[in-house]
């Protein structure tokens, strides 16, 4: 997250803040004094606790769900559903809140709801005139925070390239050269020299007089130049950063220019044509460049998630499985007895299975088959109901009465709390496959392993008894990695307490 980045999320978690405590004092004044639906019941320290519970709800909600997506690229649609999912998102931790600390006030249904209106209210109007303030009324122009743009490119980019660059609102492209010389010449050259014609004077610059010039691409983006001789152009003109885009070039053809842009303190962004071929025949989403012992390196992946949120996934991992374990000791103790009676053995199955990116690890499960299943399955594989490398089938003969019971359940996957304390599975994630099925893997399979394995997964709560198919469960998990934030996760966890409660898609 560069600066300015990080700017907008705070003067927006400030705007926030600000429409809060507002919308808490109009809707506690108007509750008390105009419609008189609060009175004297609850004490100073409730009220206390309930000002604490709201700010840990904002908090949690802001910090923890908040996507981090710049200011200046949401629309003003997408602007309004997300302040609509902001407000829902933080009165109901908040009444979650006052449930866990038994507080009365959660029983003032009125007041919550007046400050929930009136929070999403001023969310509205804060957060658009904010956005105003930061890209001047959607004009670059008279944006506080405009960053002034030139392009050198080539005629046949130009009105894409340009076109591109000007979704974001704070960035101001005063001008484009043209290159059609180089596409020729295979190389260019420039002058230090140069100087611009009286019509390209700073006078006319400062006091914002029309300038002729060639042409126009993008709509008002002029052309300053159609060859490349625009370093006097830069250093006359107010410009933050200058776009190189060009389709091939040689180091040599760039590095007199970057050295002069760099020595002047503008900011340069150059293509890399090798790079350009590769996005074009790929299915990577993100790059980033970064020097590694002295030699500048590309990395590319497909998904790359927020580390932040990762390491809160992984400490809601932790205490999910410290409480996880704690609530499955009596039940698993109470589960032995029947369990062992009917078919005597060890209490736990342990299977080697293929974790994140292929890592092994020893899963963890109450044993629900009898001994020898693992021997029996050879047996079985022509009754496989899964098209593709997985094993499932109706009625297995190898499950015991018991372990159909607690399959039911889902008592059987308790011990995998262990797994995600060790840190070999995470709470949610997806299916980790055994060592046999890995091996059997096309390379686009593995994907599906980039991430944490998990207890429960997109897969177990889409009806997994009616997916058959394999690839549907590759496709299910790849939704889950490409689209994941934490957000997600609480919503499979709260599906899978309602399929686990309901035993949907259980066997």
């Amino acid at each position: 997250m560069d600066k300015r980045i990080k700017t907008q999320f705070w003067l927006e978690f400030a705007v926030d803040i600000f429409s809060l405590t507002i919308s808490f004092a109009v809707s506690y004044f108007f509750s008390r004094y105009a419609l008189h639906k609060l009175d004297d019941t609850e004490t100073g320290l409730q009220w206390t606790v309930c000002i604490f519970c709201l700010i840990v709800a904002f908090l949690i909600s802001y910090f923890l769900f908040h996507k981090g997506v710049d200011i200046r690229q949401r629309n003003k649609i997408g602007e309004f559903v997300n302040t609509i999912k902001n407000d829902v998102l933080v009165f109901l931790i908040f009444i979650a809140l006052l449930a866990v600390v038994k507080n009365p006030i959660i029983n003032r249904r009125f007041f919550i709801g007046c400050a929930s209106v009136v929070f999403l209210f001023l969310t509205t109007i804060t957060r658009y005139y904010l956005k105003r303030w930061l890209t001047g009324g959607y004009s670059p122009a008279k944006s506080k925070i405009t960053s002034y743009v030139g392009v050198l490119t080539i005629k046949d980019r130009a009105e894409e390239f340009i076109s591109g660059l000007k979704d974001d609102w704070s960035i101001k492209i005063t001008g484009v050269a043209l290159l059609d010389n180089f596409v020729e010449n295979g190389r260019f050259t420039y002058d230090k020299d140069f100087e611009f014609g009286s019509e390209y004077t700073n006078e006319k610059i400062r006091t914002k007089k029309k300038i002729r010039f060639p042409h126009i691409v993008a709509e008002d983006v002029p052309v300053i130049a159609t060859d490349i001789r625009f370093i006097d152009w830069i250093r006359k003109t107010p410009l933050d950063e200058v776009f190189i885009n060009l389709p091939y070039y040689t180091s040599s053809d760039v590095f007199e220019i970057v050295e002069e842009l760099e020595g002047m303190g503008v900011t340069v962004h150059l293509n890399v044509p090798t790079l350009d071929n590769l996005l074009d025949e790929s299915n990577f989403n993100n790059i980033n460049c970064k020097i590694y012992s002295g030699y500048p390196l590309a990395t590319f992946a497909p998904t790359v998630h927020n580390s932040t949120s990762l390491a809160i996934k992984r400490f809601v991992d932790i205490i999910g499985a410290i409480v996880g374990l704690i609530i499955s000791i009596p039940i698993i103790a109470i589960t032995a007895i029947p369990l062992l009676i009917e078919s005597p053995g060890p209490l736990f199955f342990k299977q080697e299975r293929v974790g994140q990116n292929g890592r092994l690890f020893n899963i963890y499960k109450l044993r629900s088959m009898y001994k020898d299943a693992e021997e029996r399955k050879k047996e079985l594989m022509a009754q496989n109901k899964m098209d593709g490398l997985m094993f499932k089938m109706d009625n297995d003969p190898r499950i015991t009465k018991v372990g159909r019971v607690i399959r039911k359940l889902s008592i059987d996957e308790l011990p995998q709390f262990f797994n995600v304390l060790k840190g070999d599975m995470s709470l949610v994630g997806t299916r980790p496959p055994t060592v046999r099925e890995f091996e059997q893997y096309e390379n686009r399979h593995k994907r599906r392993l980039s991430m944490r394995p998990g207890i429960t997964g997109m897969w177990q709560v889409s009806g997994r008894s009616n997916i058959n198919d394999f690839e549907d469960v590759v496709k299910l998990d790849c939704e889950y990695i490409d689209n994941w934030n934490l957000l997600l996760d609480v919503k499979i966890l709260l599906k899978t307490v309602k399929v686990v409660l309901t035993h949907e898609g259980a066997e």
